[in-house]
């Protein structure tokens, strides 16, 4: 196990009067993490880790980002989410698009995803994965709306037959 150690970037004080002045849940928690890390030096990870109620590895990956970029760190920090970069649009432009979509969907020329992912493809310059086109569908809360799927050799008449000659109670047999 390694011991913690910060680099002096910044006094506790300041540590302190930068956790009280967040307004970002999660980096209040880099924060705290920084301060309790300078008010108990020479500690595990998984000591601050049981106190602070996080994980092993975001202890570590805060006090390595704190160390190496400085009391800026906090604002070069994105984890999770869509990245700019791999996105082929901007959830605006993406909505945009949507917008001008549900007025063919509303007229029913929108039928299958066929149809949209052409659209998507010209917009966008290149193909794009099914698993795109769902989660675009999904971004922007559209659903997949369909009939009930009916057997291709049902009989409505037997249909009605039963319904009309079906007992209304269901008995067991003795």
């Amino acid at each position: 196990m390694r011991i913690l150690q910060l680099v002096s970037h910044m006094t506790t004080s300041e540590l302190s009067i930068k956790l009280s002045s967040c307004e970002n849940a999660y980096q209040r928690s880099y924060w705290q993490i920084l301060l309790s890390v300078s008010f108990n030096p020479n500690k595990k990870a998984q000591e601050y880790a049981s106190f602070l109620g996080l994980s092993k590895s975001k202890i570590y990956k805060v006090v390595q980002l704190y160390n190496k970029q400085g009391a800026n760190f906090a604002d070069n920090v994105h984890w999770g989410g869509r990245r700019s970069k791999t996105s082929y649009m901007s959830f605006e432009e993406e909505k945009q698009m949507m917008e001008e979509l549900r007025t063919e969907a509303i007229k029913g020329k929108i039928l299958v995803a066929k149809h949209l992912r052409e659209i998507v493809e010209k917009k966008i310059g290149r193909k794009v994965s099914d698993d795109y086109l769902w989660d675009l569908l999904k971004r922007h809360n559209w659903k997949k709306k369909m009939p009930r799927p009916e057997h291709p050799k049902r009989s409505k008449s037997a249909q009605e037959d039963f319904k009309k000659n079906s007992p209304k109670y269901w008995q067991p047999t003795a």
